[in-house]
């Protein structure tokens, strides 16, 4: 006679009932030491079984969740943590669309958050890990709630770093690792951080820099240099969770929460070194000073203005002004520019914003904008310009963000 299963709903705050375990209660205590601020709590069995859902299977664990509509094998307790806990990120998030949700990782620094946005391979995870080693507690190290007055929402999940860790990384922080070592597999670990190293799920503490993070094998010092504020502006839009809305709405809920928001390019070798190398800045320089004196950076982010080959033609005269659709959001020194409504944003360069100046005051032709930044640009190559200027319309025009004056 088959034994009966064991079926329990679990319920979060600020979620409601979310998960269902059957005859898998056994992971319960693995998750809840990987979100320990995030607690599941059994609730009253539910009608309609909740969407994320995790049974013991023969071969380990079986989930379904929403972004698995057709099921995942899950082969050890944090293999399957790890999924459920993105599943119940991701649900938290839909639950409330009045928050944008931010893939990056974020501290505590002397009251305010510093955020880094996720990047390739960058090491947001290991650098979180190594603030805590450092003394400062974290936000999160992958999800962050966002609301509409500038504060950073933990949601209780503690650092997830992958295993084994680089032999090249301090040995402080290796036996950092090794003390707090939580729920993990041959891949991936959880650090096991208290209440003081990790903020549990509803606090919230307003922004205070975007750290952008560039993992360098040849440098052997960290560096640290200051960006414009579209830098994060643009990385945070193409780091956000927020799929259902359109650029231009996501700008208009970033925008007023970036102005006067400092950003910075941290780029290293050692994440542990560097976070103890910037632990010296905040203490000595004021990291978060508006004042705070670096050197300028020549970092550029491509416009996806550039990222099609439209030329137009040596011969076209046709005079050209700003499309009566377009909408643009300044921030600071940058400009970013929306072809119509709901469409996708495009950030301008230096060029492209002194073109675009020039035919908000009126149309004009090929030819006479070139004129005009020949000699504006001095010692500029009316040959270069040309070229720069027949691709710059170009694509602008394929953009729709300009159109010819039609007489």
């Amino acid at each position: 006679m088959a034994t009966p299963s064991i079926t329990v709903d679990y319920a979060l705050e600020n979620l409601g009932p979310c998960v269902r375990l059957i005859d898998a209660e056994h992971l319960l205590p693995v998750i809840h030491q990987a979100m320990p601020g995030w607690r599941l709590t059994p609730c009253e069995p539910q009608q309609y079984a909740p969407a994320i859902c995790v049974r013991q299977h023969p071969d380990d664990y079986w989930q379904e969740a929403p972004a698995l509509p057709g099921g995942m094998l899950l082969d050890t307790p944090a293999g399957t943590a790890c999924s459920v806990i993105a599943d119940l990120a991701g649900a938290y998030l839909r639950h409330h669309p009045e928050h944008i949700g931010l893939h990056c990782g974020a501290v505590e620094v002397n009251q305010q958050l510093v955020i880094f946005p996720d990047s390739h391979r960058a090491g947001k995870s290991t650098l979180t890990a190594a603030f805590a080693a450092a003394g400062y507690r974290v936000f999160g190290d992958d999800v962050l709630a966002l609301n509409s007055c500038g504060e950073g929402i933990a949601l209780g999940i503690a650092p997830r770093l992958r295993l084994p860790l680089p032999q090249n990384l301090a040995s402080e922080f290796h036996q950092f690792v090794a003390n707090h070592l939580g729920p993990h597999d041959d891949r991936y670990g959880y650090l096991a951080l208290n209440e003081q190293q990790l903020a549990s799920h509803g606090v919230r503490c307003p922004l205070g820099a975007i750290l952008l993070i560039e993992r360098d094998e040849t440098i052997s010092e960290p560096q640290l240099v200051r960006l414009q504020p579209g830098d994060g502006l643009w990385q945070l839009l193409q780091q956000n969770f927020a799929e259902h809305e359109s650029d231009q709405t996501l700008i208009e809920r970033f925008l007023p929460i970036l102005k006067g928001l400092p950003c910075f390019l941290m780029r290293y070798r050692d994440a542990y070194a560097a976070t103890t190398w910037l632990t010296t800045q905040i203490n000595s320089d004021g990291f978060l000073n508006s004042a705070m004196a670096t050197e300028p950076c020549c970092r550029q982010t491509k416009p996806q203005a550039f990222k099609q080959s439209h030329v137009l033609a040596p011969n076209d005269t046709r005079r050209w002004q700003i499309s009566q659709v377009a909408h643009e959001f300044p921030l600071g020194e940058e400009l970013f520019v929306i072809a119509k409504e709901g469409g996708e944003i495009h950030r301008l360069n230096v060029t492209s914003r002194a073109v675009w100046a020039l035919l908000q005051h009126e149309p004009l032709s090929k030819d006479e904008i070139i004129d005009t930044l020949v000699t504006f640009f001095i010692g500029a190559s009316r040959k270069s310009v040309e070229r720069d200027i027949s691709h710059l319309l170009g694509q602008l025009v394929s953009l729709g963000l300009v159109q010819p004056v039609t007489d």
